[in-house]
């Protein structure tokens, strides 16, 4: 297993990248430690340590009792070898607006849902931004009230998953240093931005979601015609290198561990570990996961602590059936009931992101993977809801978008004992035939309704789910998680 990212290391790497691409002008503060300590999920002692590291770097100026000010954003360098840079990541920049053009409207739909955006700290900010352009901020009001909303939305995911587009973006580049950008398409921008405001106090829920496709669809092509132009004037930059986008959720907070506890967790839910089976030897799983004994000695106890499994001297690690009491006491656990909301948090994530995915993977199926999924759909013990993701995910062509699937679909693992145990018959008999009804769609061209039938599953995983946790194991904390609608 690779080595771990510390919490530091990522807070600090996030915040000085943000400083760098100049997403905090020289000359403003920095958001506050309270803000960053919420963002990161991370202490303020931590965050007082990157701010140490940062001064002391020479990125940012620390006086007592105010918030650090940048005092540096950028390496000396020609317009030219920025411009070069840029292009080294063409391919991997626009993948990335790409991916998020297709995720985010639906983000910002439902958290916009019973919002007062007017009362919003950044709104007459934003709405000014969008009259006066750079004398205003630019386009940095208008980022913050994005923040801003899907904060309100309730999830922490979204809010993440905007930071990191922001990180990877170059928007900086774009609007404040591409002359091109800023002679051709920036007042276009601007007029395809100024839709905002009235998207935000709309109530028709369909014109709100397509005028917000639409925006974020444009910026795409903008950026996408602004690099073929840099590319038409830097002939000589042939050579690509990949911007390897990277989001996950459970850096600075995973532990080994807790990866394999998800693992195995994950194999005994889809039965590949059935109830009355030995798990391998402990010698077996710590040369698999490359840990120590001991590591994977804390796993098996924290499962056998949920009741999946039972440890029995001399013989080894059997599964066995849940056991509803042990998990009525881990309901008692502040740190798992965390864990549950944040399962509970990716589940309404994958609702909403997993459909355009869906409409995007739809023209990459052949014939043949059809095929070879009807056959596994033949399959009475198999849970066809993993099967259908996986097929997305293998022909869904931008990276970004296959990562923020993957890393959420790893967060789902730690929920599996909820979402298969549980009257595991009737949840799985009915996910199957949702997901067959969705694959006939599919197989016949209603690429549609094949995505809202995807979405549709995990609908019912998460209202499932929700209840199951509210009623049987007093999960209270996770009550007011809405189940986004159908639009």
């Amino acid at each position: 297993m690779k080595p771990q990212e510390t919490k530091f290391s990522f807070v600090y790497n996030e915040i000085k990248q943000s400083i760098l691409d100049g997403q905090i002008p020289q000359g403003n503060a920095l958001p506050s430690s309270r803000m960053y300590c919420e963002q990161f999920h991370v202490s303020r002692y931590t965050i007082n340590r990157v701010f140490d590291a940062l001064r002391e770097e020479g990125l940012v100026d620390i006086q007592p009792r105010l918030a650090p000010i940048v005092v540096s954003t950028k390496d000396t360098c020609n317009s030219s070898n920025v411009v070069f840079e840029i292009l080294k990541q063409k391919d991997g920049i626009l993948q990335i607006y790409q991916s998020f053009a297709l995720i985010l409207p639906s983000l910002w739909f439902f958290s916009l849902q019973g919002c007062d955006v007017e009362g919003l700290t950044y709104y007459k900010q934003a709405v000014k931004a969008l009259r006066l352009g750079h004398d205003a901020g630019g386009w940095r009001p208008i980022s913050k009230l994005g923040y801003e909303i899907l904060k309100i939305g309730g999830n922490s995911l979204f809010s993440e998953l905007y930071s990191t587009f922001h990180l990877y973006n170059k928007l900086t580049f774009f609007t404040e240093e591409c002359t091109y950008y800023s002679e051709h398409f920036l007042q276009e921008a601007v007029s395809v931005a100024n839709v905002i405001p009235d998207v935000l106090k709309g109530d028709d829920s369909l014109i709100k979601y397509n005028l917000l496709s639409n925006m974020y669809q444009q910026l795409t092509e903008f950026i996408e015609n602004t690099l073929n132009y840099l590319s038409g004037v830097i002939p000589k930059c042939h050579l690509q290198t990949d911007l390897r986008f990277s989001w996950n959720p459970m850096r600075g907070q995973d532990y080994f561990y807790s990866k394999i506890v998800d693992d195995l967790n994950l194999k005994i839910g889809l039965g590949e570990y059935p109830v009355g089976m030995f798990l391998p030897y402990e010698k077996q799983l710590a040369k698999q996961y490359e840990v120590s004994i001991s590591t994977v000695r804390k796993a098996l106890s924290e499962l056998e602590q949920r009741g999946f499994v039972k440890t029995l001297n001399g013989k080894g690690t059997i599964v066995i059936e849940p056991d509803d009491t042990k998990i009525h006491q881990l309901a008692l656990n502040s740190g798992y009931v965390k864990k549950a909301l944040r399962y509970l948090h990716a589940l309404q994530l994958m609702v909403l992101i997993i459909r355009p995915a869906a409409l995007a993977a739809v023209p990459q199926f052949t014939k043949e993977e059809l095929e070879e999924l009807a056959d596994k759909f033949n399959s009475s013990d198999s849970i066809y809801l993993s099967d259908i993701l996986k097929a997305i995910m293998r022909n869904t062509t931008l990276e970004p978008l296959y990562v923020i699937l993957s890393e959420t679909n790893h967060l789902l693992e730690w929920g599996h004992h909820f979402t298969y145990y549980p009257s595991k018959k009737h949840t799985l008999s009915h996910l199957n035939k949702q997901v067959i009804l969705a694959f006939q769609q599919l197989r016949k061209g209603n690429a549609v309704s094949f995505a809202d039938g995807i979405a549709d599953c995990y609908r019912y995983n998460l209202i499932c789910m929700k209840n199951h946790m509210v009623e049987k194991y007093k999960f209270y904390h996770v009550a007011n998680i809405r189940v986004p609608e159908k639009y």
